[in-house]
């Protein structure tokens, strides 16, 4: 069997035979180069494999270790995935926030717009309001507990007499 490196020996050895050189200049051959391997075509669809009683307790320790492998990865990259939802929650917690202040400001500007007092004026005009008779008007009591409690004994003196 010829290879590239014969081939290149035999031009090389020919053209320095032809120039008068001494063959100095030639490859070595490749070791086993003139070992030829013969392939024979083989068929094994009639051979039925013979079952290892080993093979299932090996396939179950595998199914195993990978299980406590995976349940090892997830518990320690479970922490670190917690945190950093826990800091997503936060900073949307802190963006409603912000939102929540800005329209608590917005709702207390109109609550302060429509009662201030030329608001309360003009319905009154326009609602044609008048102010009640001085015999007409009720002032409630007031409901502290000191105030109550004296109150309360002079009611009972004015009911004893």
């Amino acid at each position: 069997m010829a290879t590239l490196a014969t081939l290149y020996d035999r031009w090389i050895e020919v053209e320095d035979h032809l120039k008068g050189k001494p063959a100095g200049n030639r490859l070595r051959p490749f070791p086993n180069e003139d070992v030829y391997f013969f392939v024979k075509a083989i068929d094994n669809t009639r051979v039925i494999r013979q079952a290892d009683p080993g093979e299932p307790r090996v396939c179950w320790r595998l199914i195993g270790g990978a299980i406590a492998l995976a349940v090892l990865l997830i518990g320690l990259l479970l922490p670190s995935g917690y945190r950093l939802m826990a800091g997503y929650q936060l900073e949307d917690l802190r963006r409603q926030h912000e939102s929540l202040q800005k329209q608590l400001a917005a709702l207390e500007l109109d609550e302060a717009k429509l009662l201030s007092p030329e608001r309360l004026a003009e319905l009154a005009r326009f609602q044609e309001f008048v102010d009640p008779e001085p015999g007409r008007v009720v002032h409630l009591q007031d409901r502290t507990p000191a105030l109550a409690l004296r109150r309360e004994a002079g009611v009972a003196d004015e009911n004893q007499r």
